[in-house]
């Protein structure tokens, strides 16, 4: 009875697989095999781009929705007649536009999703612009010395009032600064996305958009293909031209030598038996 677990040895008649068979092409090929790595590299990067940009949308409207609920200055007036009485002036109050400006910034997070090309760049300048014209009175809130009349006139203090005093939160200023350049940040990003890849998400696009989209990666794929297997071939078919134009050029040197020394031979010949050999081409 043999053993089972006796290794087969390779018959040496037996020829070694051809690396032009179809069966084994895409094996021994390694220049027409799929890389998929390199066909998820551009959805990769461009999901991390948007994920990137969603985050940092989210932090500036936090930032500009807590901005506009904190305090930014604390008046303190008198009219003569009572005793002195405190003013609070908050982020909706110095800056109306901080909670309308955050909801838009939670808005661009689904836009950047959704747009492609020039609206996708678009919804980027508009939170540029965003995160430039909150940083403004948060600036003039630190830089500026006196922002008395602007603190009495934004909370509409009575006219009988003296502003004798105010003192101003430094830190909802700074909030507001952090937001304001997280939407820059963010805007920049969103150009990223832009550039990483033009495609909208499968999910908003309707059934013969998506067919399409689909249709466009194929042919795209199936070109790339073709192109690199042409290449393949077109080398293949230089090279054999290149080895047929070096055995004719052969061919041709090793028949003018023959001929050369044949001729030569006839001549001493027709020497040696006494003849003319110029009277053999009349």
């Amino acid at each position: 009875m043999s053993d089972s677990s006796t290794p087969t040895t390779p018959d040496p008649d037996t020829p070694a697989p051809d690396s032009t068979d179809p069966a084994t092409e895409k094996s021994v090929n390694p220049e027409k095999a799929v890389n998929p790595e390199k066909t998820a590299d551009p959805a990769k990067a461009r999901r991390r781009a948007l994920a990137i940009s969603s985050l940092l949308l989210a932090i500036a409207a936090i930032c500009l929705w807590a901005a506009s609920r904190m305090t930014w200055a604390t008046v303190v007036g008198a009219d003569g007649m009572s005793p002195p009485r405190t003013f609070r002036v908050h982020g909706s109050d110095w800056s109306p536009w901080l909670t309308p400006l955050a909801i838009v910034l939670v808005a661009a997070i689904a836009a950047t999703a959704a747009l492609r090309g020039w609206l996708q760049r678009l919804v980027a300048v508009i939170v540029a612009v965003i995160g430039v014209v909150v940083m403004i009175p948060a600036i003039s809130l630190l830089t500026s010395g006196d922002n008395t009349s602007y603190a009495a006139k934004a909370i509409e203090i009575p006219a009988r009032y003296q502003v004798l005093q105010m003192t101003t939160n430094s830190w909802s200023a700074v909030v507001a600064i952090l937001g304001g350049l997280c939407a820059i940040v963010a805007a920049i990003s969103i150009l990223r996305v832009g550039r990483t890849g033009t495609s909208m998400s499968s999910k908003y696009l309707s059934p013969g958009a998506r067919r399409a989209e689909l249709e466009r990666q194929v042919f795209a794929d199936r070109a790339a293909t073709d192109t690199v297997a042409g290449d393949g071939r077109e080398s293949a078919r230089v090279a054999r031209d290149d080895s047929a134009d070096h055995a004719d050029d052969a061919e041709s040197t090793a028949a003018s030598g023959s001929g050369t020394d044949l001729n030569e031979r006839m001549l001493w010949d027709a020497l040696d038996t006494g003849e003319d050999p110029t009277d053999r081409g009349r």
